[in-house]
């Protein structure tokens, strides 16, 4: 235990500037010049850091807009693809696949007080202080047979719910540090 703790003293003391003791004025003029000199340092090794910064914020920039143009040129490629078969998708590299989404419909609350008056009284209601919409449940029992009009699984129309659609996208997607082939990038 003793060579531990003797050990870490001396790790404290090579790192910790030199002690000396002033004797007269001109050992305190030295003390100063020196502390002005290493304040100097400081600030200089600041302004390159700032600098350095600012130089790989301007290179992230540029191979950003270089990425961006590589993604534009792969997006026009998949849909001229896309043109000739609806169904085409690329995950044949390790380095990006593109693949497209297919058209959707989901379901929004256009009027919720006017919902929660309708099913006030069901379990898609729930009162707390006020009544709050269990909408993911309510949701999960209306349906749209037509893809205009909304309705509930007795079949009565639902007039504060609308149709939304979704059209198809195009996404180019890479692997990520997790091994996850995602859009966003890092």
């Amino acid at each position: 235990m003793k060579t531990n703790t003797v050990k870490r003293d001396q790790e404290v003391q090579e790192h910790q500037p030199k002690r000396y003791q002033i004797e007269d004025k001109q050992g305190l003029i030295w003390t100063f010049q020196k502390a002005e000199q290493v304040r100097q340092e400081i600030a200089g090794k600041k302004k390159m850091m700032e600098k350095s910064i600012e130089f790989y914020q301007k290179q992230i920039k540029d191979l950003q807009a270089e990425l961006d143009n590589f993604k534009s040129i792969a997006m026009q490629y998949a849909q001229e693809q896309i043109d000739e078969d609806p169904n085409w998708e690329f995950k044949d590299s390790p380095f990006g696949r593109i693949v497209q989404s297919k058209p959707s419909t989901s379901l929004q609350v256009a009027d919720k007080q006017a919902l929660i008056n309708q099913y006030k009284g069901t379990e898609f209601v729930k009162h707390v202080e006020e009544d709050k919409l269990c909408w993911g449940d309510l949701k999960k029992t209306l349906s749209s047979p037509d893809g205009e009009h909304v309705v509930n699984s007795d079949g009565e129309l639902v007039d504060d719910v609308k149709i939304v659609a979704k059209p198809s996208r195009i996404e180019i997607k890479h692997i990520n540090e997790k091994g996850s082939w995602v859009t966003k990038e890092d």
